[in-house]
């Protein structure tokens, strides 16, 4: 934790003396930042649609500083222990999460959609082929419809909220009877940046990220159906399209009251309208 701390206070020093202070005028020592700057961090999956949100919210006396992501259990974390005042998730909290008496608040059922480049000729797969795929059994696209080209698999890390849903929905849960054992040619990524970017430069690749990421920042991927549902901000509103994750929010029991309003107004039906023209289902109130 000490070193956690520390990342985010060095952090937070390049971030003021970047808006504008003076080294001359600030201790070096110094790392506070004045109470209307919101330190934010959490879920990197999360961040782009609190990004969204934060550009569009009306009350400018509240300034959002965004850390670098610490996935969802450091931006728990973070806020438990007051490094951060918002806290980005993208997973249900855990027990001992819960019990730390945070403030949670969901935002958006964003769906987890799978892709491909390009170059494959395919515009969907059954729940089937997607597990034929991940195991290794199908290794060549003209198996399931496409060209004869090779497929390359890319993966996230078993602990990451995007692994986690897939095998929830279709590859089946870890260690369960049935579930798929990952090919180990498998290419594993541990962001959903670095996901994206070997989408989109990896002819043959397939793999799974945020919609509402891809669709906000025109990701130039072919989007999959699934069972023959198109993954879509409808489709997860009517509930056809059942591959989705929470997008949220945690606060300190005794939160910043400017976090506390910002996070009322993103519940409120003018931020669910903003969501939703960038590609993010708003959570049902």
């Amino acid at each position: 934790m000490r070193v956690l701390r520390a990342a985010l206070a060095a952090v937070l020093v390049s971030a003021v003396l970047s808006a504008g202070c003076s080294a001359a005028t600030a201790p070096s020592s110094d790392t506070s930042i004045p109470s209307t700057r919101l330190r934010v961090s959490g879920s990197g999956t999360c961040l782009p649609l609190l990004r969204i949100l934060t550009h569009d919210y009306g009350d400018k006396a509240a300034s959002f500083v965004y850390l670098p992501g610490l996935h969802s259990g450091g931006g728990i974390k973070g806020v438990a222990n007051g490094d951060l005042e918002i806290g980005a998730v993208s997973r249900d909290l855990e027990p001992s999460e819960s019990a730390l008496g945070l403030l949670y608040t969901l935002f958006s059922n964003d769906g987890l959609v799978l892709a491909v480049h390009p170059s494959v000729k395919i515009q969907g797969l059954t729940s089937q082929q997607v597990r034929d795929i991940y195991s290794g059994d199908v290794r060549n696209w003209k198996q399931v419809g496409g060209q004869d080209m090779a497929v390359h698999v890319l993966d996230r890390n078993e602990d990451e909220s995007a692994k986690i849903i897939l095998r929830k929905f279709v590859l089946g849960p870890l260690g369960k009877p049935g579930s798929v054992v990952v090919t180990p040619d498998a290419i594993k990524l541990y962001y959903e940046p670095d996901m994206v970017e070997a989408l989109t430069s990896t002819p043959g690749a397939i793999g799974y990220f945020s919609l509402g990421y891809g669709l906000s920042e025109n990701i130039p991927v072919t989007y999959l159906k699934l069972d023959g549902v198109t993954a879509s901000v409808e489709n997860i509103e009517n509930g056809s399209y059942k591959v989705i994750r929470p997008l949220g929010v945690v606060l300190p029991k005794n939160p910043d009251p400017k976090a506390a309003r910002f996070v009322e107004w993103a519940s409120s039906a003018e931020a669910a309208t903003i969501m939703k023209e960038h590609g993010y289902a708003p959570a049902r109130r």
